[in-house]
């Protein structure tokens, strides 16, 4: 209006509005930003756990893999020495024969 002064933005009750508006936006934004960080936290808890539960089944899963090969290796070693043990008494003297012979180039090769 032209008979009244320059107003100032702090007298403007549009501008009052639009800051009281801009105030409770970034009230807001500040509790979202919150929750966020909180949601963030939360899941970086839960995959942590997440991630220990899967390494303790992959470790136990490695040593049941392990016992079972320890225990296939056993067994083969067992069945070989069975093996060997009937050879040696169905033929004894080549056996010695043949113990003789491996003897005698061991003795060769590492003199």
């Amino acid at each position: 209006m032209p008979g009244q002064g320059p107003r100032t933005p702090g007298q403007d009750p549009k501008t009052q509005a639009d800051r009281a508006n801009l105030e409770e936006q970034l009230g807001r934004l500040r509790e979202d930003v919150t929750a966020l960080n909180d949601a963030v936290k939360n899941l970086a808890s839960h995959g942590a756990e997440d991630v220990r539960k899967q390494a303790w089944a992959l470790r136990e899963d490695v040593r049941q893999r392990g016992e079972a090969y320890i225990r296939q290796a056993q067994d083969a070693a067992s069945d070989l020495e069975e093996e060997m043990s009937e050879r040696i008494r169905a033929e004894p003297i080549k056996s010695v024969l043949i113990a003789a012979g491996i003897g005698y180039l061991y003795a060769r090769l590492f003199r």
